[in-house]
């Protein structure tokens, strides 16, 4: 298998642009890549790592400690830049900004920066009373992305993920569509009925999944254009700030769920659907979900593999899947890294990633998706694997940890002191 990325887009120097709250586009970008795989033409488009965020602290241990250590070194420049999408008038958002740049080129990463001016009417930031004022500027952020990244794809994600393996092409797309991952959870998250009833507020159909259970979600920037405009002709409002402050009343929102149950509503073919219904058969799922005419069937329901954790809610006191994830992702290739991480992966060398099927300790596939099917989960696995080292004897992935050095570097720079990452 061989792999090649041709990029006729901007360049990936780092830039900064101010754009107004109330900005919409309809610029209609190329497709700016190609992949050969196995001699065959994938088409492929150029895409963003996407993280709105702030320079409070604890924001930025995750920003630093658990997100940009693993993306500088599991997510390749290849695939796109990083964005990273700020307060406007915050002065420590600059620095923060500063401080990126200073280092963004020993990480391993290519950033672009954008400021988000506050909302028009005040009401957004306590719409939803329980929540603080930065937070919902952050839920009703989510719906305006695609007025700030300009790529055709958004890879979205929150500071506190945390990559545990290199991303490949084949866990963004399958064919044409971006992979959707999403599961039940009705019965483990308090918040779902809250959810499902912002959903209904926004777009009149129910929550068909939990789409809060992966990172990055890979969204066509358009459907997120599509999904405000809709919102704003089903809600008969005259803008996107009215709408959450309404949506939010009483109850708190997903916009995530929003944007992936419009999407896969009204543009259910841009998308390769990966649910779990953990033990809940199909048809009563179906009535207890899903809009009629809208049912799932047994296609929507094949496992996939996810490439990050929620490190906030996973339990892993010692960070111990962070030597797990680099020497999985090591296995059988001619790495060289030093004796002490050598030494240290031999506890992992005939051990399966299973990982790759988590997200949080108490929502995972591994009783579902690959109970009694370990087979099926092991060979994407395998498969997935044999794709990396592809792309590390390609040069595509390096997996230096002078690029964590680097980012602890930076994070120090800012007063964040990170624990050893392995």
């Amino acid at each position: 298998m061989t792999m090649f990325f041709w990029y006729t887009g901007e360049s990936y120097k780092s830039k900064t642009m101010y754009l107004p709250n109330n900005f919409t586009s309809s610029l209609n970008v190329q497709v700016s890549a190609e992949v050969l795989i196995n001699n065959e033409a994938k088409p492929s488009h150029s895409m963003t790592l996407t993280i709105r965020t702030t320079s409070n602290p604890g924001f930025l241990k995750f920003l630093f400690c658990t997100l940009l250590r693993t993306v500088s070194i599991y997510w390749s420049k290849h695939l796109g830049n990083v964005a990273i999408i700020l307060d406007e008038e915050s002065v420590h958002n600059q620095q923060l900004e500063n401080t990126l740049k200073a280092y963004q080129e020993k990480m391993g990463i290519n950033f672009d920066f954008y400021h988000e001016s506050l909302p028009k009417d005040a009401r957004v930031l306590k719409a939803f009373p329980k929540a603080p004022a930065g937070y919902n500027r952050q839920l009703y952020s989510s719906f305006i992305m695609d007025t700030f990244i300009k790529t055709p794809v958004i890879a979205w994600t929150d500071t506190d993920s945390k990559f545990i393996t290199p991303v490949t092409m084949e866990n963004i797309f399958n064919g044409n569509k971006l992979r959707v991952k999403g599961m039940d959870s009705s019965v483990y998250h308090d918040w779902f009925q809250s959810w499902d009833t912002t959903t209904r507020r926004m777009i009149g159909k129910p929550m068909m999944s939990d789409f809060m259970t992966y990172f990055p979600v890979y969204i066509w920037r358009d459907t997120i254009t599509n999904c405000r405009n809709y919102i704003l002709k089903y809600m008969n409002v005259t803008d996107i700030e009215q709408a959450y402050i309404v949506a939010s009343s009483g109850v708190f929102l997903s916009p995530v769920n929003v944007i992936m149950s419009y999407a896969y509503y009204f543009e259910r073919e841009k998308y390769d659907w990966h649910l779990d219904i953990f033990s809940t058969n199909l048809p009563e799922y179906n009535k207890l979900h899903l809009a009629a005419g809208h049912e799932l069937n047994p296609s929507h329901l094949t496992p996939d593999l996810h490439v990050t954790l929620h490190d906030k809610y996973y339990k892993d006191p010692k960070q111990n899947i962070n030597i797990r994830a680099y020497c999985s992702a090591i296995r059988n290739t001619t790495d060289s890294s030093d004796s002490n991480i050598k030494s240290k992966c031999q506890e992992y060398k005939d051990t399966v990633m299973w990982p790759l099927y988590e997200f949080e300790t108490r929502r995972n596939h591994l009783n579902s998706w690959c109970k009694g099917n370990n087979l099926e989960c092991v060979s994407l696995i395998n498969k997935h694997y044999d794709c990396v080292r592809k792309l590390i004897k390609d040069g595509i992935y390096l997996l230096d940890l002078g690029n964590v050095k680097a980012v602890e570097t930076a994070a120090f720079a800012q007063n964040i002191t990170c624990k050893p990452f392995l």
